[in-house]
């Protein structure tokens, strides 16, 4: 490979667009202008940079996705992503300094550091490392576990973590047939899916999968599919004996955390039920690219 295809870091390099084939687990939630967002909105290293946590939360529609990616320009993969509602940005326009607010994936995991490396560089997406388990408790149910590797207190972020940052089980509503769906629906709907993402701190990364950014960075993912289908989402957070324990950090040295590493409430997120309806988009495709950049 030519030193254009490969990373400083010896990373493959894989360029926009991307094509995707997945599996999708979303939920979405409704968060007000006024509630604040919890520390572990962002992961540990984004939580330090002045831009990003200087960018003001402004509520609105927010969502949680899981996704099994069967095929993409960097092999299969697994992730999970966090898009807390809107932000306020600052932009130029014929001169003149304007405030505008758009969606923003605030936190994110990957099982592996071609796509954490190429997200990060490419789109400003703030990936980080984590392992995944998914389980069947029963036929019909999905469990997810993300076990992330910054929530340890190690700046090289090299091991996974025992204690999962999110955990979910997936049940399909009996009976009830599945329909097409796209993200397209936003446009029709008065939603503004671009996400604008603010440049990246770098990390410290033992796989050098952790490049910064300079610019910020607007993009239009698209998800659609023929097979979609509603299921529950209970989003309890168990220790091992199955408490309620709210991510389960208790045998962990608090001293050396970072902050934000992991949820304290009961269902996840401030303000959420256990249950909560959601969407499986099954052999659906995944469009990412058409980004522009400015300083």
């Amino acid at each position: 490979m030519s030193s254009e295809t490969i990373s400083p870091t010896g990373i493959p390099i894989a360029p926009s667009p991307w094509t995707l084939s997945a599996t999708i687990y979303m939920f979405a939630w409704y968060i007000p202008s006024s509630q604040p967002l919890p520390p572990f909105a962002y992961s540990p290293l984004e939580a330090k940079s002045a831009v990003l946590i200087s960018s003001k939360p402004c509520g609105g529609l927010a969502s949680v996705q899981v996704i099994r990616y069967s095929d993409s320009p960097v092999g299969p993969y697994d992730e999970m992503l966090v898009c807390p509602g809107t932000f306020e940005y600052e932009v130029v326009d014929n001169g003149q300094k304007v405030v505008r607010k758009n969606t923003r994936v605030s936190r994110i995991y990957v099982s592996q550091k071609v796509t954490c490396y190429n997200g990060r560089k490419t789109w400003n997406i703030p990936k980080h490392l984590a392992r995944f388990s998914f389980t069947s408790p029963t036929p019909d149910t999905t469990k997810v576990e993300v076990f992330p590797h910054d929530t340890t207190g190690d700046i090289l972020e090299a091991t996974a973590s025992a204690k999962p940052f999110f955990t979910a089980l997936y049940k399909p509503i009996s009976y009830m047939p599945s329909f097409p769906f796209s993200t397209r629906i936003g446009k029709y709907m008065g939603i503004d899916f671009n996400l604008v993402q603010p440049p990246l701190p770098e990390g410290k990364g033992k796989e050098g999968e952790l490049p910064g950014t300079t610019k910020w960075c607007k993009l239009l993912p698209l998800e659609y599919t023929k097979k979609a289908s509603l299921g529950w989402f209970d989003l309890r957070q168990m220790d091992p004996s199955g408490d309620s324990k709210a991510s389960n950090t208790d045998d962990l040295d608090e001293d050396t955390l970072p902050e934000g590493a992991y949820s304290t409430f009961e269902n996840w997120w401030p303000g959420l039920r256990r249950w909560n309806i959601g969407l499986k988009m099954e052999d659906a495709t995944v469009d990412f690219g058409g980004e522009i950049y400015w300083e």
